[in-house]
């Protein structure tokens, strides 16, 4: 199968998730090929999962004033600013369209085996605690101050989380590689401040295409945007992502 990679973009947050959106929608309407893309964040941005209370943002001080969207996918919240965020989009006949815990380990385990390449053993949290196998971890309000068995960790530390998002049997996977602590998130460290590695997002972009599309059993293809591709995200961006009642439907 061809995996469609995108140019790394540095966008705000609804244009980010509504791209990823519309790789979604594509997908599910063509599933002859995959996509994916890497990004940043044109300023920080904490993103909450699809199912969190828009208020909980509103109960602490360090939110209240900050950029804000929801994301359509699971999870818990992130602090998008020091990390390398990707969006994976695979359609249903893909081998690891199924069961949701296939594509999580195979990305994971890819990361993991780039991070080796650097010196950082990560490993599947699950892996290095057999006990948290069984466990039903509480669901902390942001994302990397809680672990559950598919994360990967070094040291103790989640450093790679991934949340999922189906349609018509395609599967959107957002994962964010934390690289290194925001001074938002004190609490909460990255990679490159529990190792000697680059800390710049987008030295890790090229290198995480090449360890990662072989890896889910893909040839990449490098793609241009397609212009009905940034049409579809500019519509949903503005019906869904800058629109308070999504937002707030929570």
């Amino acid at each position: 199968m061809l995996c469609r990679v995108l140019p790394h973009r540095v966008a705000d947050g609804p244009t980010n998730m509504a791209i990823d959106e519309a790789m979604l929608d594509r997908v599910a309407r063509d599933p002859s090929a995959a996509w994916l893309r890497t990004y940043g964040w044109s300023e920080p941005t904490l993103s909450l999962g699809y199912f969190q209370p828009w208020a909980e943002a509103g109960r602490e001080p360090r939110w209240r004033s900050a950029a804000k969207v929801r994301r359509a996918t699971g999870g818990g919240a992130i602090w998008h600013e020091h990390e390398l965020t990707f969006a994976i989009v695979i359609p249903s006949s893909h081998p690891l369209a199924r069961p949701n815990t296939a594509l999580y380990r195979a990305v994971h385990r890819a990361t993991a085996d780039l991070l080796a390449t650097a010196g950082v053993a990560a490993g599947r949290h699950g892996d290095l605690d057999p006990a948290a196998a069984g466990d039903h971890p509480a669901h902390p309000f942001l994302c990397f101050a809680g672990r559950d068995g598919e994360d990967l960790v070094y040291g103790g530390v989640k450093v790679l989380g991934s949340a999922q998002r189906r349609r018509a049997g395609a599967v959107l996977q957002h994962s964010s590689l934390l690289l290194r602590r925001a001074d938002a998130v004190p609490e909460l460290p990255g990679a490159a401040d529990l190792a000697d590695l680059d800390a710049d997002p987008r030295a890790w972009s090229g290198r995480l295409v090449a360890a990662l599309v072989p890896a889910l059993g893909m040839e990449a293809v490098a793609a241009d945007w397609p212009d009905d591709l940034l049409q579809d995200a500019e519509r949903i961006g503005r019906e869904v992502y800058r629109n308070p009642d999504w937002n707030h439907k929570r």
